[in-house]
Formats: structure tokens, sequence, C-alpha cells
């Protein structure tokens, strides 16, 4: 809900409910102060712990760290100030430098479960969304430019195209087979060469880890030699993840335990249900759209971590 008196920029008090908290984040009162500021999303960093939050309007995804608001058109988070002390108290959070308040009393949790999802690529319906999703991801990836495409990860080191991120090739190359051996003295320095490797918000290296985790806990299928490679993988990634900043090491603390975004999540589930291509592009392509790249550097990662524990590794295609 959201109520003004006057205009939108005008309105002197604002009061908006959230749509969902993560799962991660605290029910009861806390203190945080501001860590970063966007346009349409904010990092609090809780005075107890140090994690982070994130506050995010309601276009944005679900987040196992966040607090998904109701926002309405032309809202921004631009006015927050970094450093600013922030309180919650009784279910109100109050956000001083925008006079805002916001209502967590009625918000549903978000908690995904993606080890359920029981992906297996030797079904026809599973594979061909699997192959959808990969041929819509390159094809973006190609027609944006981006210095990552998903293809160049099955190629040879002969056949492998000119100007192709060397350190991530390696890396993913080296990880996948660490996994087919569930081998963490092979696994754990791949995993480091990764970790904060590229440029942006979330670097590139960063997301295809992430997105790895997801595939990985997609494919777990009850068997416990997978289950125990990668919450041992996922202790590694986190004990690592100090080579990062704050708002990237966040998603992989997270992604380590197979929580990872709605948008993720559910482009998971449409693979692994065998959607319809149709729906499917839809949802990949929501996906795909987080960030300059890493939303399809996340893609990335998830569509080969799916694959390493199906047929021989890297899916034949």
């Amino acid at each position: 809900m959201f109520v003004q008196t006057k205009t939108f920029k005008e309105a002197e008090f604002m009061y908006l409910e959230a749509f969902s908290i993560g799962y991660a984040l605290p029910r009861q009162d806390f203190d945080a102060s501001v860590h970063s500021v966007f346009q349409s999303a904010a990092n609090l960093r809780l005075t107890k712990g140090g994690k982070l939050l994130t506050l995010v309007g309601a276009d944005e995804a679900d987040l196992p760290q966040g607090i998904r608001l109701n926002t309405p058109t032309g809202f921004s988070f631009a006015g927050l100030c970094v450093g600013e002390s922030q309180t919650c108290r009784d279910g109100l959070l109050r956000l001083e430098s925008l006079s805002l308040t916001i209502d967590l009393r009625q918000a549903r949790t978000w908690k995904c479960d993606l080890p359920s999802l029981n992906a297996e690529l030797a079904n026809p319906a599973v594979e061909s969304a699997w192959r959808s999703a990969w041929q819509a991801l390159n094809k973006r990836q190609l027609h944006s430019g981006a210095e990552i495409v998903a293809d160049d990860f099955f190629r040879s080191h002969e056949t492998l195209r000119a100007g192709v991120p060397r350190k991530a090739w390696e890396s993913m190359q080296g990880l996948v087979r660490g996994t087919q051996q569930y081998d963490l003295t092979v696994a754990s320095p791949l995993v480091r060469a990764l970790i904060g490797l590229g440029s942006g918000l979330t670097p590139s290296g960063d997301d295809l880890l992430a997105g790895y985790l997801s595939g990985l806990w997609c494919a777990v299928r009850g068997q416990y030699d997978r289950e125990k490679f990668i919450s041992d993988l996922g202790m590694r990634v986190v004990g690592l993840s100090r080579g990062t900043n704050d708002i990237s090491r966040t998603y992989l603390y997270h992604a380590a335990r197979g929580q990872v975004s709605s948008r993720l999540s559910t482009l998971s589930e449409a693979i692994c249900n065998g959607a319809n291509v149709d729906s499917l592009l839809d949802i990949a392509e929501t996906a795909m759209q987080v960030g300059h790249t890493s939303g399809m550097d996340a893609v990335t990662g998830l569509l080969v971590g799916l694959t390493v524990w199906n047929n021989s590794g890297f899916y034949k295609k």
C-alpha cells in the first residue's frame, strides 16, 4: 500500500508494505546502516552480525537477503545516505532520509528449494528445455557483445574463439572436472581463481559461480555423495569469498546454501519441469536481463552446473 497526500515527488511522508522478506533476514527488531544505494535497490548492513540486507522495488526479484517493496512508479532509493543508521521496531522499518516507513508485518517469506527439482537431463522434456535456454542464452550473449559466451565452455583449446577470457574458461573447465570427480583439492583452486574475476558490481566470475552452485543443487537427486560435495564446495566458496566485494559475497554466501533470487530459481524450475518453449523463453529472458551481464553469467553457470552429473559433464549438443 502506498499513501500520499500530494504527487509522489512532493510527498512528505511515505508508507510502503513489503511483498516479501528473504529467509535469511531477522523477523525481530534490528538496527542497520546504509551500505550502498542504487536507483532500484539499496543495501543495509545489519549492526548485529554485519550481513547485508537488500531493499528492492516491486519489479525486482525476491532475494534470500531481500525485502521487496510495493513501490509506486517513479520510486527511487537514491535519497538514502550511505552510513546513515536505520531501525526496525515491531515490524516497521524506518528510513529517515526518505521519510519512509516500511511495513514488514504481512510480508511472506521468500525461500527456494533447488534440491527438490531433481534435474534429470535424460528426460527428453528436460533436455529440450535446457537446450532452448542454452540457445537463447548464447544468442543474447553474442548479440550484446558479452565477453563471456556460454558456448565457449564447451570448446576445446584448439577450437576456442579469439578474445575469450582464458582464465574464466580454464577455471570453469577444471571446476567441472573436479566436481565430476568429487575432488575438492582440484575444485578449490579454481573457485579461488573465479572469485572476484572480472569487472562490475558483481564480477563475472562470481556470477558464474553462483549460477553453477545453483545448477549443482538442482542435480543433487537425493544422492549423498553429491550433497556432501556441494556442501563442502559451498563452504570453500564462502571461505574464499573474502576475495570479492560485500555485495557479491552476499550472493555467493546464499548460493552456497542453495538459495538464489526468484528469477534464477524460477528458471531452474522451468527447466527441471520441462516447461514449454514459449514459457521457458520468457522466464529465461527475465533471468538474463539482470544487470549488464550478471544475469547472463549466472544463467551460464546454472546451465553448465545442470549438466555436470548428467552423462559425461558438458552436455553433448
